[in-house]
């Protein structure tokens, strides 16, 4: 008998929502039937197996959103990167397979078969599509208009021999302008290569999200340009040399190269030995393009420019750098540019001693510096207060996902700390007529609060 897949889910996708599947078979009038589905890792190897009785309509409908987020994490920690660096966690293959349990009589033995022949037991083995990448994201259902991720709004395939002229705004962040500081460290990732579910000879060579290669541009404050440096997406592969073109690399890829990280940040570039940020430099520019067939860079294939203005202390605040996990499963970043304060919360704990000392050798002599209460251990909670500078209405809006999300830093120095954000209710800029000028406070502590005292 057989499996047909009805529904399933695209590639790539977002891990964190409705992962529907659908099912029919013609073996569903057998005894004891169920509907068998394994979720499966890059390797085939097998992670969860899940069975279903068929529903009235004779359909195992399978929700895996459920299971798989909790394969995918914890956040690729690559803030500091000097070079284009792989995907270890914020996104994964996954491959699903369908299969079918059942018996010959009510009371006999169930047999699982593969579904994609008539009567062979075995593995699940039927499929609606080679794999699927999901990234360790979320979806906000009231934005969707079907369960599966529009993908189409962060991932195209275009000719990989640079033939075609195209400009998208594929990087996997909300910020297509940021202010940044000397020092400051920020990245930017993006999908790469295919993802459309196909592997093998079956995958089309002339087309793909092909990142060749980044051109970081520098600009005083009137426009001229400074300075062009160019890092080619060499080190997080498939392609190891800028010389190999896309068709010598696509049967090379994996789930670690399906998404990389880019430097961004002026301490990123600088530590990859780039003289960035110069005492002219107004602000700077980061373009993703695809290659030309020579190879070369293809300056008319544009899949992402982030454009950083160079942002001098406010009033002689340090002011606070925040990362945090995006609704793409990877790193944003924002300053709060003005005063940060801080209040210490002291938990006390102590006890009371009689004033006459009776564990004394001879005698109890009178002691008026014995105490009556006693500290044995004082516990110092610290809560942060940032303050953001007035936000247009596209930062209002990207800046509540610091908010929401779970995983969060701060860079201090050339560290990166984890915090907890403490708000518990955040008013959002939503009303751009009464609401013109408006900021964001940000209330957080240290994950890692100070020691105790004794």
């Amino acid at each position: 008998m057989a499996i047909t897949v009805q529904q399933n889910s695209t590639s790539p996708g977002i891990g964190n929502g409705h992962l529907v599947q659908s099912v029919t078979s013609n073996s569903g009038s057998r005894p004891q039937f169920r509907f068998v589905t394994d979720i499966n890792d890059n390797n085939g190897d097998l992670l969860q197996r899940v069975k279903q009785q068929a529903n009235p309509n004779g359909t195992g409908i399978f929700d895996l959103g459920n299971i798989i987020p909790t394969y995918l994490g914890p956040t690729d920690e690559v803030w500091k990167i000097a070079n284009v660096a792989n995907n270890t966690a914020c996104g994964k293959d996954f491959k699903i397979r369908f299969g079918e349990e059942y018996a010959y009589s009510s009371t006999g033995s169930t047999v699982i078969y593969t579904g994609d022949d008539p009567d062979a037991a075995g593995n699940p083995n039927v499929s609606g599509s080679d794999y699927i990448f999901l990234l360790d994201g979320h979806i906000n259902a009231n934005d969707m208009t079907a369960f599966n991720w529009p993908s189409s709004s962060k991932y195209d395939e275009e000719a990989t021999d640079g033939t075609t002229t195209f400009t998208h705004q594929n990087g996997l962040t909300a910020f297509n302008t940021s202010s940044i500081r000397v020092g400051d460290y920020h990245t930017i990732s993006i999908l790469n290569g295919n993802l459309n579910g196909i592997t093998g000879s079956a995958v089309d060579s002339s087309l793909a999200q092909d990142i060749y290669a980044v051109v970081y541009r520098q600009y005083d404050a009137t426009g001229s340009l400074l300075d062009t440096d160019i890092l080619y997406n060499t080190a997080a592969g498939p392609r190891t040399t800028s010389t190999e073109l896309w068709s010598d690399v696509y049967l090379d890829q994996d789930e670690t190269t399906r998404l990389i990280h880019f430097p961004a940040g002026p301490q990123n570039i600088e530590d990859a030995g780039v003289p960035i940020l110069s005492d002219d430099t107004g602000y700077y520019t980061m373009t993703f393009y695809n290659q030309t067939e020579e190879p070369d860079v293809n300056y008319n294939g544009i899949y992402g420019e982030y454009r950083f203005e160079i942002d001098n202390a406010a009033c002689g605040y340090e002011g606070v750098r925040f990362a945090w996990k995006n609704e793409y499963g990877v790193w944003d970043y924002f300053n709060m540019s003005l005063a940060e304060s801080t209040t210490s919360n002291v938990e006390r704990e102590q006890f009371e001693q009689s004033f006459v000392n009776y564990n004394a050798t001879n005698t109890a002599t009178y002691d008026k510096a014995r105490r009556g209460f006693n500290q044995f251990q004082n516990r110092v909670g610290k809560t942060r207060t940032a303050q953001s500078d007035y936000l247009n209405q596209t930062d209002a809006d990207n800046i509540r996902e610091l908010f929401f999300s779970t995983n969060v830093y701060v860079q201090e120095g050339t560290d990166f700390l984890p915090v907890v954000i403490e708000n518990a209710s955040v008013t959002e800029k939503t009303n751009p007529r009464s609401q013109k000028l408006f900021t964001y406070q940000v209330t957080y502590r240290y994950a890692n609060d100070q020691r105790a005292r004794r």
